[in-house]
C-alpha cells in the first residue's frame, strides 16, 4: 500500500473511526485501525465488537492494498503531523512508514486479514431523516437514559417506526423522554421496535452535523446501521422487551395544575438552587421545591449546612394550586434540552409524575417523577 495525501483527511478519517477502537486486549487485533487504499480512496476501519465505523476520504493511491494499525498510537502520531503532503507506505514486514517532510516514522502493524468483517444487516426498514433533526432528538433523549449496566434495557434507546413517524423513548425509571418526528422510510410491518445502545445514538450526533442534509437509518435483526455520507456506523441493538412507556405517562384530562413559564426564567432560577447541595443525600443533588399559586411560582430549596434560595415569578396557572419537589438535575436537563420560549408544566398531584412539554406542540414529552421530602 501506497498513498499521499495531506494531514486533515488523515485526521478527520482517524477521529471518525477511533471511537470505536477497541480499549480491551481481549483481541489486540481489535485496538488496531484498518487502512484499506483503492480507487484514490483510503477507508478507515474500526470495529469494538459492538459497534463498527467505517469512513472514507480521497487520496492518491499510488499503490492500492491494506494495513491494521495500532488505534491509539497512529491517531496521536496523525493528529501530530505537520500540515502539507504526508505518504503513507506499507512494509513487508507489516509496518507502516509515515513520511513528512524530511522526515519518517515507522509503525508495527497487523495483516489486513486478521480484521474482523464489518456486520451484514437484514434489512427490515430503511429510511432517512434530517441530520440536524436527529441530532436534536438525540440530545433530547439521551439525558434520561440509565448508566447502570447491570440494567442494559435502560441503557438503551427505543426507537419504535410506525408508517412516517419515529419516535426515541428513554428512561432510567427515575424520568422518562419520549420525542417524536417524521421520516421518510418504508417498512412491511406495522410497528418497528428496537433498542440501541445510547451510547451509539451519542456517538452518532457527534459525528452528525446540524444541517438539513439526510441520514440513512437501517434496521435489521439485530444490528443497526447509520450511513452519513462516507461514513457508515454499524451497532448491536440490545435483546429484550422495552417497557411499557404510555401508561406511565399521565392522561392530560387528570392534569389538576398546568403551569405556563418561561423556559429560560425557570432554568435559570433551577441553577441558582441547584448550587444548595445537601451532604446527606447518597448522590449529592439539590432538591426544588416548586409552589404554584395565584399565577406566581415560588422556588425554594434549602441545606442545613449551607443555606437558602427562595425565588417568586410569574406564571401562567390553570387549575388548582400545587406544590411539588423535584431532583434539581434531572429538572435542569429537561429545561436545558426543551428548544422553546415557553413550557407547560402539567401536575397531577405533590407524589405523580410532572410532565414538560413545549408550549408550540406534542412531539416531546419529558416525565419527571417527585421527590418525596416528608
Amino acid at each position: 500500500m501506497h498513498i499521499s495525501c495531506n494531514k486533515d483527511e488523515l485526521v478527520y478519517g482517524v477521529q471518525v473511526v477511533s471511537r470505536a477502537v477497541s480499549n480491551k486486549n481481549t483481541q489486540p487485533i481489535l485496538s488496531g485501525i484498518l487502512l484499506t487504499a483503492e480507487n484514490n480512496k483510503l477507508t478507515f476501519c474500526a470495529t469494538d465488537s459492538e459497534i463498527a465505523v467505517e469512513c472514507a476520504v480521497d487520496v492518491e493511491v499510488i499503490e492500492a492494498g491494506s494495513l491494521v494499525v495500532p488505534g491509539r498510537y497512529f491517531t496521536e502520531m496523525v493528529k501530530r503531523l505537520p500540515s502539507g503532503e504526508i505518504n503513507l507506505k506499507s512494509e513487508d514486514n507489516l509496518g507502516l512508514t509515515i513520511t513528512y517532510d524530511q522526515s519518517e516514522f515507522f509503525i508495527n502493524g497487523f495483516s489486513a486479514d486478521e480484521f474482523p468483517s464489518l456486520p451484514e444487516i437484514d434489512e427490515n426498514v430503511q429510511g432517512r431523516i434530517s441530520q440536524g433533526l436527529l441530532k436534536k432528538i438525540i440530545r433530547q433523549t439521551s439525558i434520561a437514559a440509565s448508566n447502570d449496566e447491570s440494567r442494559p434495557i435502560f441503557t438503551g434507546t427505543l426507537m419504535e417506526i410506525i408508517d412516517d413517524r419515529i419516535t426515541l423513548v428513554t428512561t432510567d425509571t427515575h424520568r422518562l423522554s419520549v420525542r417524536k418526528a417524521f421520516w421518510q422510510g418504508n417498512t412491511d410491518e406495522e410497528k418497528i421496535s428496537v433498542i440501541i445502545p445510547t451510547k451509539t445514538m451519542v456517538e452518532i450526533s457527534r459525528i452528525i452535523s446540524d444541517e438539513e442534509e439526510p441520514i440513512t437509518v437501517i434496521v435489521g435483526n439485530n444490528q443497526v446501521c447509520f450511513n452519513i455520507g462516507t461514513i457508515t456506523f454499524f451497532s448491536r441493538l440490545i435483546e429484550g422487551q422495552y417497557p411499557s412507556y404510555r401508561h406511565v405517562i399521565p392522561d392530560s384530562s387528570r392534569c389538576r395544575s398546568k403551569v405556563r413559564i418561561k423556559t429560560k426564567r425557570l432554568l435559570e432560577a433551577t441553577e441558582r438552587a441547584s448550587l444548595l447541595v445537601r451532604d446527606e443525600l447518597k448522590e449529592k443533588v439539590s432538591l426544588i421545591k416548586l409552589n404554584a399559586q395565584d399565577d406566581v411560582l415560588k422556588i425554594t430549596s434549602y441545606a442545613p449546612e449551607i443555606g437558602k434560595i427562595y425565588e417568586e415569578m410569574n406564571i401562567f396557572l390553570e387549575g388548582e394550586p400545587m406544590e411539588i419537589s423535584f431532583n434539581s438535575r434531572y429538572l435542569l436537563d429537561a429545561l436545558k434540552s426543551v428548544d422553546s420560549e415557553e413550557i407547560y408544566m402539567e401536575l397531577t398531584g405533590s407524589l405523580s409524575p410532572g410532565i414538560i412539554r413545549p408550549v408550540e406542540n406534542d412531539d416531546y414529552i419529558y416525565l419527571i417523577l417527585p421527590v418525596r421530602t416528608d
